[in-house]
């Protein structure tokens, strides 16, 4: 499985860093506070929401409980505003659907998450820069849920598009590894590193894999090996 924990690494645990448009400079002014005092961004945001029931007043609301540690609470909101926003520019949808998902992860709800990220990937072109981005998404939400083929499929196709991305690379080197499909993870592990050799996170795969193709078998998530079969 693609670890939890990875995700929070890679993404900072920030769904509000997901591609979205500019803002207005209210809007922005509420992310930056969500950082420096979570309740309080969501106290004003709310206030803002009864003032002028702006989209954005309650989109930073949802952001802030993220940061309070209610993300399932704020995925619900994020994907009610989505919906609602369907009359909107396409890209303030893609933008929530996507914070969305990135709340369902954190929320341990891999099947939503993935449900959302969809939604992403099928409102994106085949062109989009943001679609290797939605495509490694939803390789997480995959690989949380145990469909590492699946996961695989969608950071192949993430690569074709972006075919230097060394984090796309060292998940499917993972998804792989978790298929017994050692010498192609192994593959996809040392490309990522190649790419980025400073890369703890990307050294540690790397090592998962090698030990992986020694035993014959994926290693658990921290590292050691899974327990022998009776």
């Amino acid at each position: 499985m693609i670890a939890a924990a990875a995700f929070l690494l890679l993404f900072q645990a920030d769904p509000s860093a997901a591609p979205q448009p500019q803002g207005s400079p209210r809007f922005e002014q509420c992310l930056s506070q969500i950082e420096a005092n979570p309740g309080a961004a969501y106290e004003g945001a709310m206030a803002w929401a009864n003032e002028t029931r702006a989209l954005e007043a309650y989109q930073c609301a949802a952001l802030a409980l993220i940061d309070m540690g209610r993300p399932e609470q704020a995925a619900r909101r994020l994907e009610s505003l989505a919906m609602a926003a369907e009359g909107q520019a396409q890209s303030v949808q893609i933008s929530l659907f996507s914070q969305a998902g990135h709340a369902w992860i954190l929320a341990n709800e891999p099947s939503r998450a993935r449900s959302a990220f969809t939604r992403v990937v099928a409102s994106l072109s085949a062109t989009s820069p943001q679609l290797p981005d939605a495509l490694i998404d939803r390789a997480i939400a995959y690989g949380e849920e145990g469909d590492h083929r699946l996961a695989e499929e969608d950071l192949s196709r993430a690569l074709d598009l972006r075919p230097n991305d060394a984090l796309a690379l060292r998940l499917r080197a993972l998804s792989r590894m978790r298929q017994s499909a050692f010498d192609l993870a192994l593959a996809d592990a040392e490309a990522a590193l190649q790419i980025d050799p400073a890369n703890v996170e990307t050294a540690l795969a790397l090592g998962h894999v090698r030990e992986s193709r020694r035993i014959g078998r994926p290693v658990e998530e921290d590292g050691g090996e899974p327990e022998p079969e009776n």
